[in-house]
């Protein structure tokens, strides 16, 4: 047992972290997943330190030392109950680590993605919403907040960067993340990234690149799916291809290198309706529907006569798809008017953001 007496004397903490808004149970087993990056082990590092020094074992799956010994689950119910530990923490679990799961009186399982044989409950941690990403950059004003945020995206380790090393952050990330072939793909959807398509046209534009299978392809797809890597949100004028957005601008833009700012602040405007739990499907390029037919544009720099037009040219659009109301959410401008009965109103993000988050609760 002598490698789990190695881990359990090692007292794992944080060198820097800021509270996030998911709240974990204090005493009952959880599963907690979340794509790569968005910061699971802090959150859970940060959860074991309110609990007693010595009631608490934590083992990273994917540390190397578990490629020449392996560790059983009666081995470890044995040691639970020798040490007296009630809580235990498999991070970076995947199926297979153990042939079953340790009888320990709280099991906290972290994971990528969710795990089908688990039965105790789920959370979904997202990369950072902006309200978190203000608790990271309290140094600076609103503004300047903001354009931070545009800049650094939603990943936790990110956040704490300056500006100017970014990219010199994000490639060891990257590289660190995805092996071989994920980086590839990941490649391929960077390019694409608030593109309608299908997961046949992605393929295609993956095979005028690399030397890649349309299972290895497809499978990919699936898996970044699951993780929450990529999001693909359903089109309410059909066809069959789904507009998809990465889960990090900041990442899409760093791999693309020619993503045109609109790009990126649509992509801003539907992780924040992805991570407050809205239902909403895309209107082509003309923004996201909500269940309760309020209309999401982004429009960062349009100002209200230009708002007033494009509005005017779509009314009939908006009326076949009874429309009640439509945010116009942009950088900085602010504007209200109403045409044909349709209430249109100009916010900046970091107040929509806001608000839309307060009217989901």
């Amino acid at each position: 047992m002598h490698i789990l007496e190695y881990f359990f004397n090692i007292r794992i903490q944080n060198t820097t972290f800021f509270p996030r808004k998911l709240l974990l149970p204090e005493e009952e087993s959880f599963h907690l997943c979340g794509a790569r990056g968005v910061g699971k082990t802090s959150l859970i590092v940060d959860y074991l330190q309110s609990l007693p020094e010595e009631s608490w074992l934590y083992l990273d799956c994917q540390d190397p030392v578990f490629a020449l010994e392996d560790i059983d689950s009666d081995h470890l119910n044995a040691f639970l109950d020798e040490e007296e530990i009630s809580t235990l923490v498999l991070d970076h679990y995947y199926e297979g680590f153990l042939e079953t799961l340790p009888e320990a009186t709280q099991l906290i399982i972290v994971s990528r993605r969710p795990l089908a044989q688990l039965t105790f409950p789920v959370y979904e941690l997202y990369g950072l919403d902006y309200e978190e990403f203000l608790s990271f950059d309290r140094d600076h004003t609103p503004t300047a907040s903001f354009n931070r945020f545009l800049k650094v995206g939603t990943l936790p380790a990110m956040a704490r960067w300056e500006l100017a090393a970014l990219d010199t952050t994000l490639r060891p990330f990257f590289f660190a993340s995805f092996d071989e072939d994920e980086s590839r793909m990941m490649l391929i959807l960077a390019r694409y990234q608030g593109h309608r398509v299908t997961t046949h046209q992605l393929y295609r534009y993956a095979r005028e690149y690399f030397r890649i299978s349309k299972d290895r392809v497809y499978s990919t797809i699936k898996r970044f799916e699951e993780e929450k890597l990529i999001f693909f949100i359903e089109d309410v004028e059909g066809k069959g291809a789904r507009k998809m957005i990465l889960y990090d601008y900041a990442l899409a833009r760093y791999l693309s290198k020619e993503q045109p700012f609109p790009v990126t602040f649509d992509a801003l405007t539907a992780l924040a309706l992805i991570k407050h739990d809205f239902a909403f499907a895309a209107i082509g390029n003309r923004g996201y529907l909500l269940l309760d037919r309020t209309l999401v544009l982004p429009a960062p720099f349009e100002t209200e006569e230009q708002v007033w037009t494009y509005a005017y040219n779509r009314i009939n659009f908006y009326r076949q798809h009874a429309v009640t109301h439509v945010w116009i959410v942009t950088v900085s401008n602010r504007f209200t008017f109403v045409l044909r009965g349709i209430a249109f109103e100009g916010i900046p993000f970091y107040e929509w953001s806001v608000v839309n988050e307060q009217e989901r609760k």
